[in-house]
């Protein structure tokens, strides 16, 4: 019975997880006025809690480590930029904000420490991913989206974001692939292909490079097993040329004609010869980015403050400088920058030195990984709580590559 009992308590855990996730993305536009959200997911933390103590129990294995420490000192940067704000009160809510997020990534770490693989949370995203896309559809409409991918628009930002919905889409996509290659193709696998679609409709560029370079590199990944080189580089050839001609035919779709005119521009922009009106401001926005770094090079011009110097420019709230590396080099200065990044060093070396290209779900994280590291180049990331799911899912994996080598040497003495 007590088995039982710890089963179902570990799988409400992973549902309420998910509906954790989902909420922190859709719920500020699934509520319309009401403004009880931050409640909400309060007591989805608080369930966690509660079946984490009866799936242990009643103990609490409560540990800290790197990644929290590393957490810390970035709330410390966050909270010291608050000195040279222009707006003090927006930089204290944002710092705030990543309090809050700290707490969350405690509880989460601890009902995840213990596994033994980070399966269950990448199959957590996956699903986040198709769930918050479906919900969009469900939000707007399925005629509206139809019409949308008809006529090769691009879908409003009255629900979440656009780039968003794309990017989880693309990951939703991408982690499919992954387990229909590594694993074994299953019926609900299908959900992709309606999930491409949606991506369209969002006419995001992000959203279409990930999922080209993640298709690209879980083959690649997937070849280089072989025990000949040979064969290795005869696979990387081969799988190059079927992704290219399935690529170039699904490319030609209808649907896909926003999307490709957004990345002609782009192109355009970035070559000084054209370029469309997003890119412009893209660039301008970096431009300004600069220019707030320059203010207050060491500790920036406080956290989410950039946002403060866009509305005077643009006339928008929460206007942010779509790009990471830009935003907290504007918003928290060098030291801000440093503190967030260290967690992303502490895992990229550790990703090198305890690499197994063996393993599938290395294998999958790496890919994961580099995504976010070039994709903040492109959005703002370091205040959404799906940022530090994955970072919490990076440091398991390494946390359990370690312990896997470690197993290794010892049974070699």
């Amino acid at each position: 019975m007590k088995l039982n009992i710890t089963a179902l308590a570990d799988r409400m855990i992973w549902f309420i997880t998910l509906i954790f996730l989902v909420l922190s993305l859709t719920i500020s536009f699934a509520l319309g006025e009401a403004n009880y959200g931050a409640y909400v997911l309060f007591v989805c933390l608080f369930g966690l809690i509660i079946f984490y103590l009866i799936r242990e129990q009643g103990v609490i294995k409560l540990r800290l480590n790197w990644m929290h420490s590393y957490m810390l000192l970035f709330i410390g940067a966050c909270y010291l930029s608050a000195i040279n704000a222009i707006d003090t009160s927006v930089a204290m809510s944002r710092s705030f904000d990543i309090v809050k997020i700290f707490f969350m990534l405690i509880i989460l770490y601890m009902c995840y420490q213990d596994k033994k693989s980070v399966d269950t949370l990448l199959k957590i995203g996956m699903w986040t991913g198709y769930i918050v896309c479906f919900y969009t559809v469900y939000f707007y409409g399925l005629d509206y989206f139809i019409t949308v991918l008809s006529s090769s628009a691009r879908i409003a930002n009255d629900a979440l974001n656009a780039n968003t919905v794309g990017l989880l889409g693309a990951n939703a996509i991408v982690m499919t692939l992954y387990y229909m290659l590594y694993d074994r193709p299953r019926w609900w696998h299908i959900i992709a292909l309606p999930t491409l679609g949606i991506l369209a409709a969002t006419g995001s560029r992000k959203a279409l490079v990930f999922v080209v370079a993640g298709t690209v590199l879980l083959f690649v990944f997937k070849s280089l097993r072989s025990a000949n080189v040979v064969n290795s580089i005869a696979k990387i050839i081969g799988s190059l040329l079927g992704l290219t001609i399935v690529g170039v035919a699904v490319l030609q779709l209808p649907m896909f004609g926003e999307v490709l005119d957004r990345m002609s521009s782009m192109v355009e922009a970035f070559a000084g010869t054209g370029g469309d009106s997003s890119t412009i401001i893209r660039m301008a926005l970096v431009d300004i980015g600069w220019d707030l770094f320059y203010q207050s090079p060491i500790t920036g011009v406080g956290v989410n403050n950039p946002s403060v110097y866009t509305f005077f420019l643009y006339g928008k709230e929460n206007y942010y400088l779509h790009n990471n590396y830009i935003e907290l080099l504007a918003g928290t200065g060098i030291i801000g920058l440093l503190a967030y990044y260290s967690m992303y060093l502490y895992i990229a070396y550790n990703l090198i030195r305890y690499r197994d290209f063996h393993s599938n779900e290395y294998v999958m994280v790496l890919i994961l990984f580099l995504s976010q590291i070039v994709m903040d180049m492109g959005m703002v990331s370091y205040e959404s709580k799906s940022t530090y799911f994955y970072m919490m899912l990076f440091y398991l994996e390494v946390q359990m590559l370690r312990k896997g080598r470690k197993n290794e040497a010892q049974q070699i003495v």
